[in-house]
């Protein structure tokens, strides 16, 4: 499989209106002098790609409030960008964007796409960094997370997916057994309520015993018969219906997903027919699905006419039984009293006794629940040590390719943030001071080893591992238990990783965030020329490197990437585009209102341009020459 690649970029209207540029393969340069608009070809390719910078950090509001301006300033409220994109699978999409409006994208044929393609990262993608963002990405360990990703994107893309989903299936998990537990505690009351109606109706029908003619008790025995008859039927056609439901609307929608598993422009790309293949075999086998699917779905509306038909029977055969009763009962007035309670408490017996058959099904259903949910918490943990495991293979790669130089240390779950800020937020209206408890907390023990602890309520045992007071332990045991929402989310904390890029100065080991301005580009740059998919667009990658790193580290990896991956830089040092050997050459030239490209080739051809704009002139190149004796 190939590559990502930008083919063109062309401008209408505002400071660059009419700039047409054709990218080639491998490595593009944009030059030209002070104010040409360089950086506004990257920005605009940026915002037509949808890759605004992620706002992180104290300045990143102001960031963003420049890119708003720079757009509004250099493209104006009718001026719009068109930018061609080739996809490693060959397929070719149109991007359209105006200033203030999200893109619009086509694809070869003209057919428009759904824009949040461009957030896939697999159709579309593209890494874009500013003037200086280099220099944050060492300040910042997310956006070096990021970097490290971006060079396995695909298999990490189908692991961060699969965490997606099953944090989707943890969180209804949750919210079945919460709804499990609820009705199970109804159920249970019943159940109590039950046992009393039960010695209630036992004295009513003694009572009634000594009062009443045989034909009289015999009547009421019926009538408390024809209460429980009516609501085995409701309890019938309830289950039945409860059923149905579920095969009817979770079942088929899960089913009719099939058919549309793949993206369309997939179809239209080189391996179009493997695809189409797979799709019709998809959509058959959703049909042969939905077919098999019906006949229980029939045959459970057939047992519900069957226990309509049978309510209506009964009813009808209630009614002259119920009139009968009912003029013994004006007959017997004497025994009303006693004959009403009897009738409430066979009418109550009649309603609760279901709840001892639904006690075991609730509970058979919340064992299934849980364990399920322990499968579930399974596969999380291992998707998360896989994720772990990959980016500390990608780290272990980096620092064998950049030969001792700079080396990446990958600290497995040691984003502690959303941990520490999960249980604030328990702890808050506790009344107790957190912060210090909270830290040793984090620090001690997982999500999950708490969630253990809170299912047991081991309060003790939080205390001793976490050095916890114990009254402090069991009010967050206390918290957890009392709300069960709030444990499950420990199920789905997802403590990220967090890398360490690393650069040797002097023989010691330095950290990116320790580093001077330079040493930083240093230590990043390196990481991001390495091989990946998608195009990698830098600002000035060349500021605060000096010319021999460039020429001894840069150069090298420039040339080892050829072919595998596309690059455009935006620069002012000459031994880029020519040591660099580009293949692509763009020579913006600005008159104050408007920019335009005065030339665009290879170093050959754009060669005087390189000389004038980046060496000085051919005199001054020269006369450099002359001065090293050259």
């Amino acid at each position: 499989m190939g590559h990502h690649k930008l083919r063109r970029l062309r401008v209408y209207g505002g400071f660059l209106d009419k700039l047409d540029i054709s990218f080639v393969d491998g490595l593009c340069c944009v030059i030209g002098g002070r104010g040409s608009g360089k950086t506004t070809v990257l920005e605009f390719i940026r915002h037509a790609l949808d890759r605004a910078p992620k706002a992180t950090g104290p300045g990143s509001k102001q960031a963003d409030e420049r890119l708003r301006g720079l757009l509004a300033a250099n493209l104006g409220a009718s001026g719009c960008i068109e930018l061609e994109f080739e996809s490693q699978e060959g397929l070719v999409y149109n991007i359209r964007r105006t200033a203030h409006e999200p893109p619009v994208i086509t694809d070869a044929a003209g057919k428009q796409l759904k824009a949040e393609m461009l957030g896939s990262s697999v159709l579309v993608d593209a890494a874009i960094f500013s003037h200086n963002q280099i220099e944050d990405i060492a300040q910042n360990p997310a956006a070096q997370r990021e970097l490290i990703d971006r060079l396995s994107s695909q298999s990490l893309q189908t692991l961060e997916a699969r965490m997606a989903q099953t944090t989707s299936l943890l969180r209804e998990n949750a919210q079945r057994i919460v709804q499990l537990q609820v009705r199970i505690a109804g159920a249970t009351r019943n159940l109590v309520d039950l046992s009393s109606w039960e010695s209630k109706l036992a004295a009513a029908t003694v009572a009634l015993g000594g009062e009443a003619s045989p034909a009289f008790k015999a009547a009421a025995d019926h009538k408390a018969l024809r209460e429980q008859e009516k609501a085995a039927l409701v309890r019938a056609h309830e289950a039945v219906a409860r059923l149905r439901h579920s095969l009817g609307e979770a079942v088929p929608a899960q089913i009719r997903g099939l058919g549309g598993l793949l993206p369309d422009p997939l179809f239209a790309g080189p391996n179009g027919k493997v695809f189409a293949d797979l799709s019709r075999e998809l959509v058959r086998k959703q049909t042969e699905l939905e077919v098999l699917l019906s006949s229980p779905l029939e045959r459970l509306g057939g047992v519900e006419r069957a226990l309509a038909s049978a309510s209506e029977q009964l009813a009808a055969a209630h009614r002259p039984q119920d009139a009968e009763y009912a003029a013994l009962t004006a007959r017997a007035e004497q025994s009303s009293a006693r004959l009403a309670a009897r009738d409430e408490a066979a009418r109550e017996v009649a309603r609760l006794g279901a709840s001892k058959l639904e006690v075991v099904e609730l509970e058979t259903a919340l064992a299934e629940a849980r364990a399920a949910r322990t499968r579930l918490r399974q596969d999380f943990a291992q998707t998360r040590r896989d994720r772990s495991d990959r980016r500390a293979a990608i780290a272990e790669q980096v620092s064998d390719r950049l030969g001792g130089k700079v080396r990446v240390i990958v600290a497995r779950d040691a984003e502690l943030t959303p941990y520490r800020e999960f249980l604030a937020g328990l702890m808050r209206r506790s009344g107790k001071q957190y912060t210090a408890p909270i830290e040793r907390l984090t620090a001690a023990l997982a999500p999950d080893k708490l969630g253990a602890l809170a299912d047991r309520e081991d309060a003790a045992a939080l205390a001793a591992s976490a050095d916890l007071n114990p009254e402090f332990a069991e009010t967050l045991i206390r918290a957890l238990r009392e709300q069960p929402e709030r444990r499950f989310e420990l199920d789905v904390l997802d403590l990220e990783d967090v890398p360490r890029i690393e650069l040797q100065v002097h023989g010691e080991w330095r950290s990116a965030d320790r580093l001077s301005t330079g040493q930083k580009s240093s230590a990043i740059l390196p990481i991001l020329l390495m091989d990946s998919e998608a195009p990698l667009l830098i600002d000035q990658p060349e500021d605060n490197l000096d010319n021999s790193f460039i020429s001894d580290a840069v150069i090298p990896q420039l040339k080892a990437i050829r072919g595998k991956r596309q690059l455009v830089l935006i620069t002012h040092n000459p031994n880029l585009p020519v040591l660099g050997e580009a293949g692509q050459v763009v020579v913006l030239e600005a008159d104050g209102r408007h920019s335009k490209v005065i030339a665009q080739g290879d170093v050959e051809a754009v060669k005087q341009h390189i000389v004038r704009l980046m060496e000085g002139g051919r005199e001054a190149f020269h006369q450099r020459a002359l001065r090293y004796g050259e």
